[in-house]
């Protein structure tokens, strides 16, 4: 059973900072506080296919386009998930937590060690 669909997002490629992994946003986010004058945060970027040589045919369809995911459910499975960019569970499920995610500053290392 599919809990929702959406886009891979994560930070980009050549900055040291931000995510660490990739995230599946959903295509309907929510904003519980937004501001727009804040300045100075880590980004998200959608994540794109992008290939060596253009691939095979098959793959040079997907050249350069949005990378989407889903997250879905197996009834036999416990399950604890936390999805980005929403506020509200899905029906029937309880929330455990609410809260931002944080990550390191973009010209941060999110790799460890040294800059």
């Amino acid at each position: 059973v599919a809990l929702y669909s959406g886009r891979v997002a994560g930070s980009k490629h050549n900055t040291k900072g931000g995510t660490s992994d990739h995230l599946c946003l959903p295509e309907t986010p929510q904003y519980k506080n937004y501001y727009s004058s804040v300045v100075y945060l880590p980004e998200l970027y959608g994540v794109e296919y992008d290939l060596d040589n253009g691939g095979t045919s098959l793959l040079r369809q997907v050249y350069q386009t949005e990378m989407p995911c889903a997250l879905c459910s197996v009834s036999t499975r416990s399950k604890m998930i936390m999805i980005p960019a929403r506020y509200e569970c899905p029906s029937d499920w309880n929330r455990e937590y609410s809260g931002y995610l944080m990550s390191e500053a973009e010209h941060g290392n999110r790799f460890g060690g040294k800059s």
